[in-house]
């Protein structure tokens, strides 16, 4: 029971860390209910129900600044 739950948690979080919405919607039950915070946007949610998650997820990633070449 221990290792499913953990694997559940990895499951979860290598879905939401590359953002595969389908990935993430089989780990989540279909009574999800998820709230979660954006930068620059606030807080989103709540939201209800699996498919409604991956709809609210459509987000991008953010986006990095080229490191400067060091001299």
């Amino acid at each position: 029971m221990i290792a499913e739950l953990q694997q559940a948690v990895a499951n979860y979080a290598h879905a939401l860390d590359e953002l595969n919405m389908p990935e993430l919607e089989a780990v989540l039950t279909e009574d999800t209910t998820w709230t979660f915070t954006m930068p620059g946007q606030g807080v989103l949610g709540p939201v209800t129900g699996r498919a409604a998650a991956g709809d609210a997820t459509s987000l991008s990633r953010p986006t990095r600044r080229p490191s400067s070449p060091r001299s």
